[in-house]
């Protein structure tokens, strides 16, 4: 099979010549490469002796390649003429990579120990996200070798994986007063769209919220917490549920939610849609240790039963947000720890205005210190 044929020929180049009757390389044994590909030896035998999946010889190529890579790089940085401050650095580059790389192995290993364990945990709620995302053999992201020659790709730095900057409150659930909704954390994995998309400028976002239900045992009504214009109190701002005994926990909202981001020349623009959602209530037990008033209690009850009984609604909605403002504007100088912060606004059936703000901060982009290594490199 072609793939076979290229990637046997790939593994010539780092481990000497195939032994084709034997199915071993010269240079070393087949146990040796296949903990230095990151593969368990039954995995590798399926490789070498073809009957391993067409997307495991995909994947298996891929790694390859990266390899052949860094050892290219390498060899063209000591064949150059950099000086010796700027070759340390680039080797301190390097070993991150390295090290990136056995530990990305040792922490497979590791998985594979547990998954074979009688004691599994439980797997997070975005277990899968982390999965498609985050795993050594899965790489949704445009790469490198896919941008254009001169990587003007608007959205290729913005790939990786986004954050929650800060939470954000609405005193607003199911038209109630007393109901309070805390956006509590966001994990986004942002990615070029892969399908028609020229210039770059569409993103696919998939992100898992956790978000908490509140409920306020004084039922204060919204203008308590929200001034006339919309705009949250310094004072609702500033407050924590978990530290008023006035407010009671009544549950945790886990959702997946995807986005379409569109890029133009100064502005991020976004469209969001809740597609999956699981509620964790807290126990009758203990919303009984903190509600003494039994018609409270009961009145609670029944909301959550409702909220229970209504599992494709958003809760957020309806909600209309104004576009980010692209910063930097230069989209090759994006890096770890810049924003995308969406202005947003809620309005209750009553006509009441809500404004909050969504914060989304890189916290691990797919592609790093392109422009540094090319600058080096002079490539």
């Amino acid at each position: 099979m072609g793939l076979y044929k290229e990637l046997v020929s790939k593994l010539e180049k780092l481990f000497g010549h195939f032994d084709a009757e034997h199915k071993r390389f010269e240079e070393s044994n087949n146990s040796v490469i296949s903990r230095a590909l990151g593969y368990s030896d039954s995995q590798f035998s399926r490789l070498i002796n073809e009957t391993a999946t067409e997307g495991e010889y995909h994947r298996a190529i891929q790694n390859v390649d990266r390899i052949l890579t860094i050892n290219r790089l390498e060899a063209q940085l000591n064949k150059s003429n950099i000086s010796p401050s700027r070759k340390r650095n680039v080797g301190f580059i390097s070993l991150i990579v390295i090290s990136i790389a056995s530990i990305s192995i040792l922490a497979f290993y590791l998985y594979q120990a547990f998954d074979n364990s009688k004691e599994i945990s439980e797997p997070t709620r975005n277990y899968t996200l982390q999965w498609a995302f985050e795993s050594n053999f899965i790489n949704p992201y445009k790469g490198l070798r896919d941008l254009p020659s001169d990587c003007d790709y608007q959205c290729y730095k913005y790939q990786g994986r986004w954050e929650l900057k800060k939470e954000y409150k609405l005193p607003f659930l199911r038209e109630t007063s007393g109901f309070h909704y805390l956006a509590k954390s966001v994990t986004a994995f942002v990615r070029c769209t892969p399908d028609e998309n020229p210039d770059g400028k569409l993103m696919d976002g998939y992100e898992y919220q956790e978000h908490e239900i509140w409920y306020d045992l004084l039922q204060r009504p919204i203008r308590t917490f929200i001034s006339e214009d919309g705009v949250p109190l310094d004072s609702y701002e500033k407050l924590d549920f978990s530290q008023q005994r006035d407010f009671v926990k009544i549950g945790t909202i886990h959702s997946f939610y995807t986005n379409d981001f569109t890029l133009d020349s100064t502005l991020v623009f976004r469209r969001g849609q809740d597609i999956g959602r699981d509620i964790e209530f807290v126990s009758d037990e203990e919303l009984a240790e903190a509600v003494d008033d039994k018609s409270v209690l009961e009145r609670i009850k029944r909301e959550m039963t409702q909220i229970a009984q209504d599992p494709l609604r958003d809760f957020s909605q309806p909600s209309a947000c104004d576009p980010a403002t692209r910063s930097p504007l230069d989209f090759h100088s994006i890096a770890n720890g810049d924003v995308l912060s969406f202005n947003c606004k809620m309005t209750t059936a009553g006509r009441f205005l809500i404004n909050y703000n969504k914060t989304y901060m890189l916290k691990d982009q797919f592609i790093k210190q392109l422009r540094s290594w090319l600058t080096v490199l002079d490539i």
